[in-house]
């Protein structure tokens, strides 16, 4: 027989997982994670961390020092898609009534796309100014003009569109400082 206090903490570790997945705010970057995946991704450096596992080390001093840095840009990624999710469930259960409601579902589903847009348009001035990122305001506004479509809006809403976005920005900057120190003789200093 299963105590009732470990039902309540396997109850509560559920819950925080579901809201990791369902509210990316909740969701820590960590430093291992980070590494692991641009090990994954890029293979120059993996292959070179493979041979110097020092620059492992080196890795994951760069990816904290990163986060630091970018730590507004990401904290404000996850707080856009958090709140993306809350308005498109909204949305969602309006474009679902719209039409037994004579349309007012869908004109409810757009009001919520135009109250995403205050949060969403203070985050890309920041993070335009922060990054200088060119690509992700026209990427962010196609994605803005298509989740107007009813029912595909919502799932694109659903997404992590900001998350990921500086999510990749962040392992880009990262990358690229490695392989600036590894194509260097540094080699020496790293072991």
């Amino acid at each position: 027989m299963v105590s009732k206090t470990l039902k309540a903490k396997y109850s509560i570790e559920k819950t925080k997982r579901a809201g990791n997945v369902l509210f990316p705010i909740f969701k820590k970057e960590h430093v291992s994670d980070f590494a692991n995946e641009i090990l994954r991704e890029d293979e120059g450096i993996r292959n070179r961390v493979m041979i110097n596992p020092d620059y492992r080390t080196l890795l994951e001093e760069k990816i904290a020092k990163t986060f630091k840095e970018y730590h507004g840009v990401l904290t404000g990624s996850k707080l856009i898609d958090s709140w993306d999710r809350v308005t498109s469930a909204i949305g969602l259960v309006a474009d679902a009534v719209g039409p037994f409601s004579g349309g007012l579902g869908y004109l409810i589903s757009a009001g919520t796309e135009i109250s995403e847009l205050i949060p969403k348009g203070i985050y890309a001035i920041y993070y335009g100014k922060k990054i200088k990122d060119l690509k992700a305001i026209p990427y962010w506004t196609a994605m803005e003009a298509a989740s107007f479509i009813p029912y595909l809006g919502e799932a694109i809403d659903m997404s992590n569109i900001y998350v990921n976005r500086a999510r990749k920005i962040t392992k880009e900057k990262v990358k690229k400082e490695m392989r600036k120190i590894m194509s260097s003789n540094l080699e020496s200093k790293v072991e």
